[in-house]
């Protein structure tokens, strides 16, 4: 048992050792924006595959004129880059979710947002990604402890029309495209 342990262990951390710096666009709490890489740890098998932790870390790594410098994520506001797989990125600081980290904005409308938050686990080091919707002070958590058609309805309630679009969606393999589409039809 111990010798499967070993063996796990060193496949994950070898798994995201390789390392690549993305171009990113960092404006800091006193609205300086600097162009700048940060370096992003990059999975073994699939080079293209960011370990979103890097930059959603206690202290964020950012490499301005070839020097690595840590900011703590309250002194930035956003950082914008595109993955290596071409997709278009926003980290923020949003405190209402945590005040120790950054989080994805995935979707920034009128009414609501959607924001991501990426943990390390604790036990076995892998990723865990919390998906939350903000709708002024209402939190609403998506994930699978929750009725998340139910939670949806409750949220969007004073548009009834948008329930059978709720209906169609896949909670079980959430597509991004899908729920970013119902949130676009409610801010309408």
């Amino acid at each position: 048992m111990k010798n499967l342990l070993a063996l796990f262990l060193f496949i994950y951390s070898i798994s995201f050792a390789q390392k690549s710096q993305i171009e990113s666009k960092v404006t800091f709490s006193d609205n300086r924006i600097v162009d700048a890489k940060i370096p992003f740890i990059t999975n073994l098998f699939d080079s293209n595959q960011i370990d979103e932790i890097t930059i959603s870390d206690r202290k964020v790594k950012i490499l301005e004129d070839g020097k690595a410098i840590k900011y703590q994520p309250s002194e930035i506001q956003k950082i914008e880059f595109t993955d290596l797989k071409g997709k278009p990125r926003i980290f923020i600081y949003f405190p209402l979710e945590s005040t120790k980290t950054l989080v994805e904005l995935v979707y920034d409308g009128k009414k609501i947002k959607w924001v991501k938050a990426y943990r390390r686990h604790g036990y076995d080091g892998s990723t865990l990604v919390s998906d939350v919707l903000f709708k002024g002070d209402i939190r609403q958590p998506l994930n699978i402890l929750v009725n998340n058609r139910k939670k949806l309805k409750q949220l969007m309630v004073e548009k009834p029309e948008l329930e059978p679009l709720i209906e169609n969606i896949n909670y079980n393999r959430l597509k991004e495209q899908d729920l970013i589409d119902l949130l676009k039809k409610y801010d309408e």
